[in-house]
């Protein structure tokens, strides 16, 4: 049985493309492999391409790409421009204006704007975002 080498990690679009025609033509099982869905839903969420170019660039159902992408069920692989951990450093000090934006893997997204002094600390609101995930 002929092993294929999908890797995930690409998120060129013509890279991807290519992997799935690879695929296509030596396929032996009627599922897309985890990989390759992977690869697909990375175009979307790290490279910002619409759900609707991808589908139509790879020849997948759109339904069926929105729904593993909704679905949360293939994590996002990160690459060399997507680091694990981002120190923020920020003081008490009274500001105009604090906009912070968050998404974690599983693409949650939390968004808080303060204005002023804020009584609380910023640091453990991010904390318990990240435990959520």
């Amino acid at each position: 049985m002929q092993q294929n080498n999908f890797t995930s990690q690409s998120f060129d679009l013509e890279n991807v493309r290519q992997q799935f025609n690879t695929w296509r033509k030596n396929k032996t099982c009627k599922h897309t492999p985890q990989k390759l869905w992977q690869a697909a839903i990375n175009l979307h969420r790290i490279e910002g391409l619409s759900i609707h170019r991808v589908s139509k660039e790879l020849r997948l159902n759109y339904n069926d790409l929105k729904k593993q992408i909704s679905g949360n069920n293939v994590p996002v692989i990160k690459d060399a421009k997507s680091p694990d951990f981002i120190e923020l450093k920020y003081s008490q000090e009274v500001s105009s204006e604090c906009l912070i934006e968050m998404e974690n893997k599983a693409g949650s997204k939390m968004r808080m704007s303060f204005k002023g002094k804020t009584d609380f600390d910023l640091l453990e609101l991010g904390k318990v975002f990240w435990r959520q995930s």
